[in-house]
C-alpha cells in the first residue's frame, strides 16, 4: 500500500489570557517571524453562536431561536405542572464536524441576557459521546438563574463539580478531548422564558495543558480494506432484511450498483431496518477475521441530520424467544448523520482495549480513512463473533422523518485500534523514522565524529572577552563584592552583581540532567506495584539505573513497546542506560522501565564501556559549550554534579516534600498546594533545605535557589479560581486543618462575634464552634467577601514564603532566594505581594512571544523586585519532533529569531536581571516518562547535536548583552 503526505490547513484560533499579576493580555509588535507562532496551551476553535454553519448543526425541542444582530435569542417553551416530567424545551448546539477538544480550556464564559420581568432559570449541560446518551459521569450541568432585566456573566467551569462548587452535577468522567455537544433546557413548570445570548468565550485552564495532536494536521491517505461483504444489496434484500417497522425499504441504483433507501417514519417510536442472517436464528461466523468492524455506507438526503442508532446481537433476540435484549447480548451505538451528507461509518464489536494511550503529548501523523465511528453507547463489552445474529439501523423518537440510501454492509479493520502509525517509530539514536532533517544522525560513525569535534572544543573554549571569571561585566563599572552574588538597583535599573563586583545579567538553560531523557518503553515488572510518592518529582523516585534478571519482565504496553525498532539486551553496555520508575504522572502506565537515547547517544559518541563515563565527559564538554556559546549561568533542574563546577555559575533547586498538610482546592494542576500553617510543614520545608545547603555548601558559583516551582496559587480569571485557596481552606474543619484553624482565628479577629460576621458575609452560621467544622462558601463575591479573602490569601502566601526564607537563610545564608518560578497560569496579586516580602529574586514562568506579548507587568514598580523569567522556549516540528512545544514557530529559523526577540525584551527591562530556557536537549520523541512531553525546544537533539541556527542567534544576543543592558553606564 502506498501512502503519501499531505498537509492540510489547519485553521487554529490563538487566544491568550494571563493570570494574576499578569492580568491582561496586550497586542505584541508585528515581527517578520511572530505571525508564524501560535500559543499551542490555548489554541482552539471558537464557538460563534450566530454563525449560520454552527446552527445549522443544531436540534431544538420545545424552544425556537433566532439571531439578532451578534445576539442569539432563546424562547423556551412553557411547562405545565402535568408536563413537568415529560417536557423538557432544550437547545443543543453540536461541532460541524467530529467533536470538540477542549481539553486545553478551564471552562466557557456566557454573556446571558434576561430581557423579561421575571427571573429566568436555564440549565447548562456539557456532554461527551457518552455523556449525550446519558451517563451522568459524562455530562456536566450547572443551574443558571437570570435576574429579572439584568445581563449576567456565567462562569461554566469544566472542573467546578471537583472545586465543590455548588450547583454542578456529574462530570467526573467527561472527556474534554470529545465533546460532542453542550445545551441549553429548562425544568419546569414554567412559564414561557427568553434568553439572549451574547456571547461565549474560553476560559484558560490551569496548568501548561497543550494541543494533545499538534501534528494533526498531517495525515497518511490510506484505502480502507474490505475483509468481507456482507451484502452489497446486488441479490435484493429477502435474504437478509428480516425485518422493517415505522421505516419504508426501497431498492435503488447507486454509483456502485444498488442500495436500499431506507425511509424512516415518525409513526413508530423505533422505527427499524433489521438485518439477519436468517428469519429461522441462524447467525454469521465473523471470528476468523480478528479484531473488526461492521461498517456500511450511509447517504443523508434530507435537509435535516439524524441520528442513527446501530444494535448487533449475538444472541435471537428476546422478542423472538431468545436473550438479546439491546444491553444484554448486544452492544447498541449511535451517530450524528448530517444532512445531505454521505460518508462510510464503522461499528467496533468490543470497547477499546486498554492500553492504547500513547504516552505522548504530540502525536505521529495519523493514517486519514474516510469513515466515522459509531460511538457506542450500551450493552456488552464484547460480542462473539462466531454467532453474529442480526443488525439494526434505527432512530429512537424521532421528531421528524428521515430518509438514508445504505449500501455495502460489510467488514473492515477495526480503525479505532488502527495502531500501524506507531510501529516501528524510533530508529536505534531514537530518532524519528519516517523523516530527515539537517541534525539527523544515521550512523554511529557520524557520532563518534561529532565525539572528536566536542574534545576540540574542550581544549579551545573560552569566556567572551567582556567577562569576568564568573561571567560578569569585566568591561564595565565594579561595585562591591562580597564573595557571593547579589542585588543592587543601578541608576534605576536592578542588576545581580556577581562575587567579585562585577555587572551581571543571567542567561542559560535549564534542565541540563538525564533525568527528563528517559521515555517509557513499555515493558514492566510482573509484580510492580505503584509506590507511595504523592507530590514527589521521577527524578526524586527513578534515580537507580536497573538490570534484573530475577524478576519476570512483561510487556505492559504492547504499544509502546512496539514503537522501539530497536532497544539493547540487557547484556549489551547500552543497557546502561536503562532505568525504572516507581510514578508516572500521565501517561499509559503509572510504572515501569524506561530507557534513554540521549544517554545512549553519548556512550556511543564516546566510545565508552558505561553510561557514567559518557555522562562524565558530556558534562565537561556541555561546561565548554555554556561558555563557548556565550551564556552566563545553569539554569534550573542542572544536576547537581554540577555543583562547584569551577566555570559557569548556576542556580540550585529545592522540592519541599514530606508528610505535611495540604489544601486542595479541586484544580490542583501537579498536586495540592502546602499548608504552611502545619508545623509539619517547616519540618518538611526544613529537611529540604538541609540537603540542599549541603549539595551548595556555600559556593561562591551558586548564584541562589528556586523552591518548588508554579504552584496553583490561583489566578484571577474569574473570581472562582482568585479565592479557590482561601474558600478551599475554610471549608475543612479547624480540627483537621491547619490553615482552616489560622483562618477561623484571622476571621474572629476581624468581626468579634459571629453575628457580625454573617451581616458582612450574607451568611446564617449559627455559631464560631460550627464555623470550624467547615464553612463551605456558595453565595455572591461581594466587595466585602473578597476583601476578606484576600486578606486570607496573603496570610496564607505570607506564611509560606516566611517559613520557606527562615529555613533557607539558616543553611544558605550567603546565597539569593529567587522565588518559587510562579507560572503565568498559576499566580495571584496576594501571592506575588507576599512573594516580594521575602524573596531576593521574584522568578515567572513566561511562554509568550515576548515579555511584552503576555501579561500586564505594571506592578513590577509597586514590587519593586530583581526578576527572573525562569522559563520560555519555541519549537517546531522540522526536525523529527511530533510537538513544537508551547509556543511554536515555523522552523528552525524561525525559533532562532524568535529566541532573539525575547531575550532582547528582558534584557530592555529594568526589573529583569536574567532569562532561562526551557530546555536543553529536546524532550524524547516518544515522551519524556514523566508525562509524555516530546517538544522540540532544545539546544541540542537526541543526539546531542546542537541545532546551529538556535545556537548563533544565542551567541549574538549574550555577545552584545551587556553594552545593551548597562552600555549607558560607562
Amino acid at each position: 500500500m502506498r501512502f503519501n503526505k499531505n498537509t492540510i490547513a489547519l485553521a487554529i484560533i490563538a487566544s491568550t489570557l494571563a493570570t494574576g499579576s499578569l492580568a491582561a493580555a496586550k497586542t505584541p509588535e508585528a515581527s517578520t517571524n511572530e505571525a508564524t507562532q501560535q500559543d499551542m496551551s490555548s489554541a482552539v476553535q471558537p464557538v460563534v453562536m450566530t454563525d449560520e454553519g454552527f446552527l445549522s448543526k443544531t436540534a431544538n425541542t420545545h424552544t425556537s431561536y433566532q439571531v439578532a444582530g451578534e445576539n442569539l435569542e432563546i424562547v423556551f417553551d412553557a411547562i405545565s405542572e402535568s408536563e413537568a416530567n415529560s417536557k423538557w424545551p432544550n437547545m443543543k448546539f453540536r461541532p460541524e464536524s467530529g467533536s470538540y477538544d477542549w481539553n486545553t480550556k478551564g471552562g466557557l464564559q456566557l454573556t446571558l441576557e434576561n430581557p423579561g420581568d421575571k427571573e429566568v432559570r436555564i440549565e447548562m449541560k456539557v456532554a461527551d459521546n457518552l455523556g449525550i446518551m446519558g451517563a451522568a459521569t459524562h455530562q456536566l450541568d450547572l443551574p443558571i438563574y437570570l435576574a429579572a432585566g439584568k445581563t449576567t456573566t456565567v462562569d461554566f467551569l469544566f472542573n467546578g463539580a471537583e472545586m465543590n462548587i455548588e450547583g454542578y452535577r456529574g462530570g467526573s468522567e467527561l472527556d474534554l478531548r470529545n465533546i460532542a455537544e453542550f445545551q441549553f433546557y429548562s425544568v419546569g413548570p414554567i412559564a414561557e422564558q427568553k434568553v439572549v445570548v451574547h456571547g461565549i468565550d474560553f476560559i484558560e485552564r490551569t496548568g501548561d495543558f497543550v494541543v494533545s495532536e499538534a501534528r494533526q494536521g498531517q495525515v497518511i491517505e490510506a484505502q480502507i480494506p474490505t475483509l468481507l461483504t456482507v451484502t452489497d444489496f446486488e441479490q435484493g434484500i429477502d435474504q437478509i432484511v428480516e425485518r422493517h417497522t415505522g421505516s419504508n425499504v426501497d431498492i435503488v441504483e447507486t454509483s456502485t450498483g444498488s442500495g436500499i433507501k431506507v425511509h424512516y417514519t415518525t409513526d413508530d417510536d423505533y422505527p427499524t431496518i433489521k438485518f439477519s442472517a436468517g428469519t429461522n436464528g441462524e447467525a454469521w461466523d465473523w471470528s476468523e477475521f480478528g479484531d473488526v468492524a461492521l461498517a456500511f455506507d450511509a447517504k443523508n438526503l434530507g435537509d435535516s441530520g439524524m441520528q442513527l442508532f446501530v444494535r448487533v446481537d449475538d444472541a435471537l433476540d428476546e422478542k423472538l424467544g431468545g436473550t438479546a435484549t439491546g444491553a444484554v447480548n448486544s452492544r447498541t451505538g449511535y451517530v450524528q448523520v448530517p444532512a445531505n451528507s454521505e460518508d462510510k461509518y464503522y461499528f467496533t464489536f468490543k470497547d477499546l482495549a486498554e492500553g492504547l494511550d500513547s504516552g505522548m503529548r504530540g502525536e505521529p501523523p495519523k493514517k486519514s480513512f474516510s469513515a466515522s465511528q459509531v460511538v457506542f453507547g450500551w450493552g456488552e463489552a464484547e460480542l462473539d463473533l462466531s454467532n453474529i445474529v442480526s443488525v439494526q439501523l434505527y432512530m429512537m423518537n424521532p421528531q421528524e422523518e428521515a430518509t438514508l440510501v445504505i449500501d455495502n454492509l460489510s467488514l473492515i479493520p477495526n480503525l479505532s485500534t488502527d495502531t500501524t502509525r506507531y510501529a516501528n517509530l524510533l530508529d536505534e539514536f531514537g530518532q524519528y523514522q519516517e523523516e530527515s532533517w539537517p541534525e539527523k544522525v544515521t550512523d554511529v560513525a557520524q557520532l563518534k565524529e561529532q565525539g572528536k569535534t566536542d574534545k576540540k572544543l574542550l581544549k579551545k573554549a573560552a569566556l567572551m572577552d567582556d567577562r569576568s571569571k564568573f561571567g560578569g561585566w569585566a568591561k564595565g563599572p565594579k561595585l562591591e563584592g562580597t564573595g557571593y552574588f547579589r542585588t543592587e538597583k543601578v541608576d534605576g535599573t536592578w542588576a545581580l552583581v556577581d562575587p567579585e563586583g562585577y555587572l551581571y545579567f543571567a542567561t542559560g538553560v535549564d534542565n541540563i540532567r538525564m533525568d527528563d531523557t528517559y521515555t517509557v518503553t513499555g515493558m514492566d515488572f510482573a509484580d510492580a506495584v505503584e509506590a507511595d510518592t504523592k507530590g514527589m518529582r521521577p527524578s526524586q523516585v527513578a534515580t537507580a539505573r536497573y538490570v534484573d534478571d530475577k524478576r519476570e519482565r512483561v510487556e505492559a504496553s504492547t504499544l509502546r513497546r512496539g514503537m522501539f525498532d530497536w532497544l539493547p539486551d540487557f547484556n549489551d553496555p547500552l543497557a546502561d542506560n536503562y532505568s525504572y520508575t516507581q510514578m508516572v504522572h500521565t501517561g499509559p502506565l503509572k510504572h515501569g522501565e524506561l530507557f534513554s537515547f540521549y544517554s545512549a547517544n553519548l556512550q556511543r559518541k564516546y566510545d565508552t564501556d558505561t553510561a557514567q563515563e559518557a555522562i562524565d565527559i558530556w558534562k565537561d564538554v556541555t561546561l565548554a559549550r555554556m561558555q563557548d556559546w556565550g551564556f552566563t549561568s545553569l539554569g534550573n533542574w542542572t544536576d547537581p554534579m554540577y555543583r562547584k563546577n569551577g566555570k559557569v555559575p548556576y542556580t540550585a533547586h529545592g522540592w519541599i516534600t514530606g508528610n505535611h498538610q495540604r489544601v486542595s482546592t479541586g484544580n490542583d494542576y501537579w498536586w495540592a498546594m502546602h499548608d504552611p500553617f502545619d508545623p509539619q510543614f517547616r519540618v518538611s520545608v526544613a529537611t529540604m533545605a538541609k540537603a540542599l545547603g549541603e549539595e551548595v555548601d556555600n559556593d561562591p558559583w551558586c548564584i541562589g535557589y528556586f523552591v518548588d516551582n508554579e504552584l496553583s496559587w490561583g489566578n484571577t480569571v474569574n473570581d472562582t479560581n482568585h479565592y479557590a485557596l482561601a474558600v478551599s481552606g475554610l471549608r475543612e474543619s479547624a480540627e483537621s486543618s491547619s490553615t482552616k484553624a489560622a483562618f477561623d482565628a484571622l476571621l474572629k479577629e476581624k468581626y468579634g462575634s459571629v453575628e457580625k460576621f454573617n451581616q458582612a458575609w450574607g451568611t446564617d452560621v449559627a455559631s464560631w464552634n460550627e464555623f470550624a467544622k467547615g464553612f463551605n462558601y456558595q453565595g455572591e463575591y461581594t466587595d466585602t467577601v473578597k476583601a476578606d479573602l484576600s486578606i486570607l490569601l496573603d496570610a496564607f502566601a505570607d506564611e509560606f514564603f516566611a517559613v520557606v526564607s527562615e529555613e533557607m537563610e539558616k543553611v544558605l545564608p550567603n546565597h539569593l532566594y529567587m522565588g518559587v518560578r510562579f507560572s503565568d497560569w498559576g499566580i495571584t496579586p496576594e501571592a506575588a505581594t507576599a512573594a516580594a516580602r521575602y524573596v531576593d529574586v521574584m522568578s515567572y514562568n513566561l511562554y509568550a512571544t515576548d515579555l511584552n506579548a503576555k501579561g500586564d507587568w505594571s506592578r513590577l514598580p509597586e514590587l519593586d523586585k530583581p526578576s527572573i523569567i525562569g522559563e520560555f522556549h519555541f519549537g517546531s516540528t522540522d526536525s523529527g519532533l511530533f510537538h513544537p512545544g508551547i509556543i511554536s514557530s515555523d522552523d528552525q529559523k524561525g525559533r532562532a529569531e524568535s529566541y532573539a526577540k525575547y531575550m532582547e525584551s528582558v534584557i530592555d527591562n529594568p526589573y529583569f536581571v536574567g532569562a532561562h530556557w526551557f530546555q536543553y536537549m529536546d524532550s524524547p520523541v516518544t515522551g519524556r516518562a514523566w508525562d509524555g512531553e516530546n517538544y522540540n525546544v532544545g539546544f541540542v537533539t537526541v543526539t546531542d547535536t546542537p541545532y546551529e541556527p538556535l545556537v548563533e542567534s544565542a551567541k549574538e544576543i549574550n555577545r552584545n548583552l551587556y553594552n545593551r543592558r548597562f552600555g549607558s553606564l560607562n
